[in-house]
């Protein structure tokens, strides 16, 4: 099974392919919720500075965003 995240946990990303604005590589935060259906697979996260204004939410189906643990 794929990996799973808990609210509170630190993530890093890797890759983000959202099409107009991503984040870049290397922004960090804090999970706020995760959506683990396995269609969907979604990140919600609290973003540290300078990204905090940002409320994307990062989608770990087929590739798309990539992040890792802290």
């Amino acid at each position: 099974m794929s990996e799973e995240f808990t609210p509170g946990e630190r993530i890093l990303v890797v890759r983000c392919t959202d099409e107009h604005d991503p984040l870049p590589a290397g922004a960090t935060g804090t999970v706020r919720a995760w959506n683990p259906t396995p269609w969907l697979r979604q990140l919600a996260v609290d973003y540290d500075p300078p990204h905090d204004h940002r409320r994307l939410m990062l989608t770990l189906t087929d590739g798309a965003d990539i992040v890792e643990k802290l």
